[in-house]
């Protein structure tokens, strides 16, 4: 058959398969735990089991997609289950400070960070915990202590992956290259032509100015946006990879190609160099532009999260379900029971927060990167909703 490789299936249904039984046994690692912990009755543990299947449910339904994350080759397929996982044993760190769950959790955000840099806000979130134990203990100077060794290891290590892949792929020992594009494709959604003038270099104001001029031509920038806030999304959305993709990244590539005789690591240096030379010289001038684009972005991730932009009405839903919400967690906060819940309820609140923040920063918020706590949220949720009802059924 024209295109076969049987080899290239055999190793792909391979993936596959592991994929999708590591899905299952982090999922049900998950379910147990809570099960557990919280002394919850067999059934509603199965409704548990049901919501944090809910993303395969998302990408295969909602997202109109062919497959579920556990059968596509994409890191999601991997990431949602690791991050699953590590939630669970940070979950169990909070609670009990095991040297078990903390150094699965250590090793869990070393993997995550190393599939996806998007995913250090597990680290984040790591740090956050071990200074809020050793806080709640009056133990400030041993929490600052590991948290900043943690941090380092952690960081230092991924660096060291980076290097080492890098060089067994490559045959050199470089840095990942290209991570700043994100950063440098918001700086010209915000930029102004006028703002070449703060860029020193002239390579690289040329440069600048081909790419905003073509841009600006095509009506990518932000300045072409209409009004209101379903309007300006929508036009991020459309411009985030016509501006990365298909005008700056190959102008940049093509000026470096023309201009230096370099290839491989030293080619793709330079390409960073001028990243960051632009970054460096336009993002101070456009801070309040910047922040209005991630004011912007940062609702859309709300919204993305626990359901979609598409339709009005999920829009208006979801400000309704984050409502209830805060309101179960205020209610279970003031009634001081369920103290388990509340930590599970506030600890996914915060994992919502840091990675809606750090992804509206770089890139608009879309599902995949937002799907690691649409599960989450929505188990916290039926686990304050079930405490509301049994207190107000007592009544």
């Amino acid at each position: 058959m024209p295109g076969y490789n049987s080899s290239s299936d055999a190793y792909l249904l391979a993936v596959i398969f592991v994929q999708s039984i590591f899905t299952a046994l982090s999922t049900w690692s998950l379910t147990a735990y809570l099960m557990k912990e919280l002394e919850l009755h067999k059934i509603f543990s199965m409704l548990i089991l049901l919501t944090l299947c809910m993303p395969s449910f998302v990408w295969r339904v909602i997202i109109w997609n062919n497959s579920i994350y556990s059968n596509s080759i994409v890191s999601e397929g991997v990431s949602i289950s690791c991050w699953l996982l590590f939630f669970r044993f940070l979950f169990e760190y909070v609670n009990h400070q095991t040297t078990k769950s903390f150094s699965l959790c250590y090793v869990l955000s070393f993997v995550l960070i190393s599939i996806r840099k998007q995913l250090f806000i597990s680290l984040i979130l790591l740090i956050i915990c071990v200074l809020a134990v050793f806080f709640r203990k009056n133990q400030y100077r041993k929490g600052i202590v590991k948290a900043f060794i943690c941090f380092i290891c952690i960081l230092g290590g991924s660096m060291v992956f980076d290097l080492g892949y890098n060089y067994a792929v490559r045959g050199e020992v470089v840095r990942h290259s290209g991570d700043t594009r994100f950063i440098t494709t918001m700086a010209f959604y915000t930029a102004d032509r006028g703002d070449s003038r703060y860029i020193e270099d002239d390579d690289v104001r040329e440069i600048f100015l081909k790419i905003y001029d073509s841009c600006d031509e095509k009506g990518l920038l932000k300045s072409s946006a209409g009004d209101g806030w379903v309007n300006r999304i929508s036009h991020l959305i459309d411009s985030y990879d016509g501006i990365q993709l298909y005008v700056m990244w190959p102008a940049i590539y093509e000026a470096v190609e023309n201009n230096c005789q370099c290839d491989g690591a030293a080619l793709d240096k330079r390409v960073d160099d001028i990243m960051d030379i632009i970054n460096h010289s336009i993002i101070p001038r456009n801070f309040l532009e910047l922040f209005n684009v991630f004011a912007d972005n940062f609702v859309l991730g709300l919204v993305m999260t626990v359901s979609h932009r598409r339709y009005s009405m999920l829009r208006w839903y979801s400000l309704i379900v984050y409502l209830c919400y805060l309101l179960l967690l205020i209610y279970s906060l003031w009634r001081k029971e369920d103290k388990k819940v509340c930590l599970f309820a506030i600890l996914t609140l915060i994992s919502m927060i840091v990675n809606v923040a750090f992804v509206s920063l770089v890139i608009f918020s879309q599902t995949r990167y937002m799907i690691y706590n649409t599960a989450l949220f929505y188990v916290s949720f039926l686990l304050m909703a079930k405490s509301f009802l049994k207190k107000f059924k007592q009544k």
